[in-house]
């Protein structure tokens, strides 16, 4: 199993900096970005339901959160 971490970072002119270095041991680096949604002051969201909608679809399957969930209960102490 590996580890995750988290290591802050920010954007300056389009690029990812880092604000910490990174720790020994590093082998892979994965970013994940989060886009702000795209909300119209002139047209206010009817419902929560209607906003839930307008985001845009996610990449994981539900097999892979059930097994990343699993995964997470097996490692806890008994």
């Amino acid at each position: 199993m590996t580890e995750t971490l988290t290591i802050p970072a920010h954007i300056e002119n389009g690029a990812v900096q880092l604000d910490a270095p990174l720790p020994a041991g590093i082998i892979s680096v994965e970013l994940r970005v989060h886009r702000a949604p795209e909300i119209s002051p002139s047209k206010p969201w009817k419902s929560v339901g209607e906003f839930v909608r307008s985001l845009p679809p996610g990449n994981r399957s539900g097999a892979d959160i059930e097994a990343q969930v699993r995964e997470e209960r097996e490692s806890w102490p008994e």
